[in-house]
């Protein structure tokens, strides 16, 4: 006799189908080109889950950070590293989280393989260079944003960022031909004209460089770079009390020759408890850089020094 359990099973009718991965994928993209974020990121979930989708866990980081949850991003891709530890797309994705996040050592380590394995795609060599550059190590940043630059000679974004690089190791004279080129292909780059003003500042070209920051800043009055070129200017000048105001805007942005800056502005202007404790935040700064730098050696292999931020 056929158990009762059996025949239950035979008489029911068919369970409505379950949608198989790619059509769970199809319907999660579906729902993002429509704005239904909600459902996008219930139905990558899913995927995630039931079929263990690498691709639908980094789409879901992509709507994490499109939301500003930065932390659960890189925790979804985190998790798609264990699954997918070798994965482009992954390492790529994690990495650019990783620089949004302003977490260069992690970004870092994974940027270092993506580079080597792939020596010719020349966003890879950018982002380390980026990374490297957050994270403290300004030689290795600057041998990445050159690798960069070889590949895609004539990029406004590398050409900055190899200039600010330079400007970082001291190598003013260098680094303003860069500048200055990026601002040809990029008027308005905001970042190039910064970094143009403190190498100018750099090469004693004092009337240049606050020229160049006081053009940044009616752009975009908060920009740490054009701020710390202006605030320096202005030291030069023995202009102590109106280079106080953007060496503090600099500061907010936790450059750490912005507080040493400071510390000298205050003990000029006899305000040595506000000097004191400028100093003091300039020497935790120093501190931190460190231990970026002996995670990024530990993560990478890497074995530069923290530059000298006091110009």
């Amino acid at each position: 006799m056929i158990p009762a359990l059996v025949v239950a099973l035979l008489l029911a009718p068919p369970a409505a189908a379950r949608p198989d991965r790619k059509a769970l994928l199809e319907r999660a993209a579906q729902a993002t080109a429509q704005g239904r974020r909600a459902e996008a990121e219930a139905l990558y979930r899913d995927a995630a889950t039931r079929f263990r989708s690498v691709r639908a866990m980094v789409e879901l980081a992509r709507l994490q950070m499109a939301d500003g949850r930065q932390a659960d991003a890189l925790s979804t891709l985190g998790q798609a590293r264990e699954r997918a530890p070798h994965s482009e797309d992954v390492l790529s994705a994690y990495a650019q989280v990783a620089l949004a996040a302003r977490a260069p050592v992690p970004a870092a380590e994974v940027l270092a393989p993506l580079a080597r394995m792939c020596p010719t795609v020349a966003a890879y060599h950018y982002r380390l260079g980026i990374a490297l550059l957050q994270a403290g190590d300004v030689t290795g940043a600057v041998e990445s944003l050159e690798r960069s630059r070889t590949l895609e000679p004539d990029r406004p974004l590398t050409l900055a960022a190899l200039g600010l690089a330079l400007v970082s190791a001291k190598r003013h004279a260098e680094a303003k031909p860069l500048l200055v080129r990026s601002l040809d292909l990029e008027p308005d780059g905001v970042e190039a004209l910064g970094a143009l003003a403190e190498a100018e500042e750099g090469l004693g070209e004092l009337a240049a460089a606050e020229d160049h920051a006081g053009r940044a800043l009616a752009r975009q009055p908060d920009q740490a770079t054009a701020n710390l070129a202006l605030g320096m200017v202005r030291m030069k000048q023995d202009r102590y009390a109106d280079a106080r105001l953007p060496l503090e805007r600099a500061a907010r942005s936790d450059l750490p020759k912005a507080h040493y800056q400071l510390s000298l502005a205050y003990a000029r202007l006899g305000e040595h408890a506000l000097s004191d404790r400028h100093r003091a935040v300039y020497e935790q700064k120093l501190a931190e850089v460190e231990a970026r730098m002996k995670a990024l050696r530990s993560a990478t292999g890497a074995t530069a020094a923290p530059e000298d931020t006091t110009r």
